[in-house]
């Protein structure tokens, strides 16, 4: 029988509050969380090929790249690592705009997800890839970030610098 998949998150564990401490629970037969916090029978096994694997709000877990309407990537330009504390704000639906509301922490409103680190670039790919999503402006951002990254902290690049372009190192 096909499972019907109907978020866009799935996490294999989620954090509750219990005994006055945040704990991580899993589920005891290995099934899913739907957006990190509903209790579907769906396995990562049942999961179509355009959900991206990665680490999404301190879990392990399944992002779709699939109906991707918006993105837009922000890069920060304070930390000595390549993608630390850059993001990408993913939109399924509605448009991605400024913030009302200018104490904002996302600093936008209409985004439905947000990623960061590494899981930025396997997230684009597998957007262009399932959502058609033309991504050249996102790539050139993030080679003008890479060079930022290796004229400004040039020790810490050669650490965890890229050793070739961004975007060979996931492959589909």
């Amino acid at each position: 029988m096909k499972k019907r998949i109907t978020a866009n998150l799935y996490t294999e564990t989620k954090t509750v509050w219990r005994n006055r401490q945040h704990i991580t629970i899993s589920n005891e037969n290995g099934a899913l969380f739907s957006r990190g916090e509903y209790k579907p029978k769906i396995f990562p096994s049942d999961l179509p090929e355009w959900f991206v694997e990665g680490n999404f709000y301190r879990h392990r877990g399944y992002l779709s790249a699939k109906g991707v309407k918006y993105l837009i990537y922000r890069p920060n330009k304070f930390s000595n690592h390549m993608f630390k504390d850059d993001f990408l704000y993913i939109s399924y639906d509605k448009h991605i705009v400024p913030a009302a509301d200018p104490q904002s922490v996302f600093k936008y409103d209409g985004l439905d997800e947000y990623i960061w680190g590494w899981n930025i670039v396997r997230f684009l790919k597998a957007a262009e890839k399932y959502s058609s999503y033309d991504i050249s402006q996102i790539k050139e951002q993030i080679e003008q970030k890479r060079k930022w990254f290796e004229e400004t902290f040039p020790k810490y690049y050669e650490i965890e610098g890229p050793k070739k372009p961004i975007f060979s190192y996931c492959t589909d």
